[in-house]
């Protein structure tokens, strides 16, 4: 199991052990913000992150119904966190994920709808990265990272490097990044970088914590619970 060294609250992300991943608070509630008030409300799609932390931030905000997962595992995994208002979106074809159900709903409303595309996905737009070193420069033009598949995932493209406009990432092996860059971009070994994602979903399943952070510094390492709970 991955176990995130310990850090102050406070701690600069460059200083967070590296591959990370990473939620800006400030971009996330900003982000938050588009759903205040909204009609009708709409459910925070937690099987996403899967992080009962982020979802109470989430159905904290006016416009936000309950929450939403996608299997009967999540569902208990939240409802052992304290969420009240879940609806599953596949159903429950086994007696005995059914029987788990009348157990949730001791203390849980459960509601059951069908898939839909996750309404409220950009929610995380721009707001998670994953943080990676350098470890390599094996060439001119090509750095190696310590971000590969393992953390970052590619079942839906390759993560784009941010502030770094001139480079080409791409999730390269299980344990290794790789950067593609022009000559007037140079890198060194130990240099710091963001990387965003193809997939937010993915991102999340890949690593047992997030690194909550606000203005560059660590805020709060958050479990995600419900990773692996299909």
């Amino acid at each position: 199991m991955q176990r995130p060294l310990e850090k102050p609250i406070g701690t600069r992300v460059e200083e967070l052990d590296t591959p990370a991943l990473l939620l800006d608070l400030s971009r996330f509630e900003n982000n938050a913000s588009r759903f205040e008030g909204v009609t009708p409300p709409v459910r925070a799609e937690a099987w996403i992150h899967k992080t009962p932390a982020i979802a109470r931030l989430q159905v904290a905000v006016p416009g936000v119904a309950g929450i939403a997962v996608r299997s009967i595992a999540e569902a208990e995994v939240f409802a052992a966190a304290g969420f009240d208002d879940i609806a599953i979106r596949r159903p429950l074809v086994t007696a005995a994920s059914r029987q788990r159900a009348e157990a949730i709903a001791y203390t849980a409303t459960l509601e059951f709808e069908p898939d839909e595309p996750p309404s409220s996905a950009d929610w995380f737009d721009g707001a998670v990265t994953v943080s990676a070193r350098v470890v390599g420069v094996p060439e001119p033009g090509r750095a190696i990272l310590d971000a590969g598949q393992k953390a970052i995932g590619r079942d839906f493209g390759d993560p784009t490097l941010i502030g770094r406009v001139q480079c080409a990432a791409s999730a390269g092996s299980a344990e290794h990044g790789i950067v593609s860059f022009p000559a007037q971009a140079a890198f060194a070994i130990g240099d710091w970088l963001q990387l965003v994602p193809a997939d937010t979903t993915t991102a999340f399943t890949l690593h047992d914590f997030v690194y909550a952070t606000r203005d560059g510094r660590l805020e709060g390492v958050w479990p995600i619970a419900a990773r692996g709970a299909f």
